[in-house]
């Protein structure tokens, strides 16, 4: 252990040696992998750089950039294989071909390199140096190299000859590039790399590669003189590189369906003219007819002729034939044969079947999918219409009834209430009478005479029983402000909308009890109805309604429900002492 003072204080020391180096850096780029400290680092210094990967190509200017934030002795950059390079030198122009960026602030350690070249390839190391330590970052720089031209690797170079229902490789290999390439197949116009392979293979230190790329496919006799291309794209490629060879597919006649001709005139001559394809060309070829496709008897070798019969054939190129049956003198037995064409080369053997017709050609008619689809969407649009439908009438989703609160509703039911609770079992009367108080759409009053013809009318029995009435006693009538609707005395009713009067006794005396409770019989004997906001010194005049008591033919037929609503007249009105107008007269 540490026993002496001289050992105790460099036990410290490398204490806090250790403790220091184990403090972390700060960094303002994400990418800080690369970022090194060496020694000791103070929390007021700090390193600003980018380790991405740069590609450049030869030729073209490179910038190096390295931002330092607090005080710095000084900095260098380093590469592979050269020695190092201070900054300030560079900034001294001590170095041919490098400078000074323009923006030198958090770049205070970064160089440029005005034309790069392949020696500067390689990983480059910014290192500053400040009291006691040190602090780098590190970058990749790619110097390009142009890729190689491309190759297939083929049989031969001219054709590239394969098998129809085969599965083929074909190779493009790129000797060397830097970065690798990249590579795509192109039959045609038609992009197939996703049918390939590519393997990139480093060829030394230096970031060189080799790339092989590797067309996996089954040709089809349809793509036989098609052009096959292998294309090439590089950094250093402004357009790509491209290796084509025409293909050569080999393959046996093709298969067709049954053909049929229409639309023969009896008598003509008649040329059948069936196109088919075959690579390599067939090595024999005749035309075969029959009763039947089972039952062929005679056979004509193309070309050649027999009795009506004419056969021969015409190359089109690029493995497509037309091959002809020529009749001379259509008849009708001809229409009734049936016709073979059989074509054979080395790959195989097919037969082609024909039919000859007098009649027109059927109209085009849709295909079964066409018709599926069709009755799928008609089911839809019905299904569709449905359930619209069934919403509608279950009042769901958006054709549920919108709910709209009414702030009378709940002044109406109380009044109603109110009203029916004291008319008791006039409420049904009331009722009855609801059609024909709907007429009397007006409030309405009459002339002195006649008001006093009315009063006499009444009887002495009756006016007395207006004053003996409970006035606590609640009433139907329902009483209206005088000034929400003006009295005049020009208001008439036509005698045809007044109801009939019925000489019914107790159905008077009902009324007159029910305007009892709004009518106040003072001292002097005069009734006079009762207003909260009339006046005592104004003179009223007395309104009547003549009311049709009795049932009529129609009342009898109509039907109270429950749940309707009752609706009531509102007679409003004063009963005046004209015995006073007529002593001031």
């Amino acid at each position: 252990m540490c026993k002496c003072s001289f050992v105790r204080v460099a036990c410290v020391a490398l204490a806090l040696a250790a403790a220091s180096l184990a403090q972390e850096y700060s960094v303002n780029e994400p990418n800080n992998s690369d970022v090194v400290f060496n020694g000791v680092q103070s929390s007021d210094v700090s390193l600003t750089f980018d380790d991405s990967e740069i590609v450049v190509n030869p030729g073209e200017r490179l910038d190096l950039n390295c931002g330092f934030k607090g005080e710095y002795r000084y900095c260098i950059w380093e590469v592979e294989g050269a020695k190092p390079i201070q900054v300030e030198d560079v900034y001294g122009n001590f170095h041919p071909g490098m400078s000074k960026p323009e923006v030198s602030e958090g770049n205070e350690c970064g160089i440029v390199i005005n034309s790069v070249s392949t020696e500067q390839h390689g990983m480059w190391t910014c290192r500053v140096f400040i009291t006691g330590n040190s602090l780098e970052g590190t970058k990749n720089v790619i110097v390009t190299v142009k890729p190689t031209y491309p190759v297939l690797e083929v049989d031969n170079s001219q054709l590239l000859e394969v098998t129809s229902e085969e599965e083929t490789p074909v190779k493009c290999v790129v000797a060397a590039a830097r970065p690798a390439v990249g590579i795509r197949w192109f039959l045609g116009d038609k992009d197939v790399t996703v049918m390939a392979e590519t393997e990139e293979t480093p060829t030394d230190n230096e970031g060189m590669y080799k790339s092989i790329s590797t067309l996996r496919r089954t040709f089809e006799p349809m793509e036989n003189g098609m052009t096959l291309t292998c294309s090439v794209s590089h950094k250093t490629l402004t357009v790509p590189e491209n290796e084509s060879i025409p293909l050569n597919v080999i393959f046996k006649p093709v298969e067709k369906p049954v053909s049929t001709y229409y639309q023969i005139r009896p008598g003509s001559d008649y040329e059948v003219k069936l196109n088919f394809s075959a690579n390599p060309p067939p090595i024999r070829k005749e035309w075969r007819y029959g009763d039947s496709f089972q039952n062929i008897a005679v056979s004509i070798e193309i070309p050649g002729a027999k009795d009506r019969y004419e056969t021969y054939i015409e190359e089109l190129g690029n493995g497509m034939y037309t091959a002809t049956l020529r009749i001379a003198g259509f008849k009708e037995e001809d229409a009734n044969q049936r016709y073979l064409l059989v074509v054979e080369n080395d790959i195989g053997e097919t037969t082609y079947k024909v039919r000859l017709s007098m009649d027109d050609a059927p109209k085009d008619t849709l295909s079964g999918g066409a018709v599926a689809g069709i009755v799928i969407v008609v089911l839809v649009i019905v299904a569709a219409v449905a359930a619209a439908g069934y919403a509608r009438y279950r009042q769901m989703f958006c054709f549920a009834p919108v709910v709209t609160p009414d702030p009378e509703e709940g002044k109406e039911t109380k009044e109603e209430h109110d009203t029916e609770s004291a008319r008791g079992a006039n409420t049904t009367r009331a009722a009855n009478l609801k059609n024909s108080l709907g007429r009397l759409t007006q409030v309405f009053k009459k002339p002195k005479k006649e008001q006093e013809t009315k009063l006499e009318n009444i009887g002495d029995d009756e006016k007395r029983s207006l004053t003996t009435d409970d006035p606590k006693k609640g009433s139907p009538v329902k009483e209206q402000n005088v000034d929400d609707k003006e009295l005049t005395g020009e208001t008439r009713i036509p005698e045809e909308m007044l109801p009939p009067i019925q000489n019914s006794e107790q159905n008077n005396s009902e009324v007159k009890r029910e305007l009892s409770d709004e009518i106040k019989v003072p001292e002097d004997g005069t009734p006079h109805m009762v207003n909260a906001e009339q006046k005592p010194a104004e003179k009223k005049e007395v309104v009547y309604a003549e009311l049709d008591l009795g049932k009529s033919e129609s009342d009898k037929k109509t039907e109270v429900k429950a749940e309707d609503k009752t609706e009531y007249a509102q007679i409003v009105g004063t009963v005046t002492d004209n015995r006073e107008d007529e002593k001031k007269e």
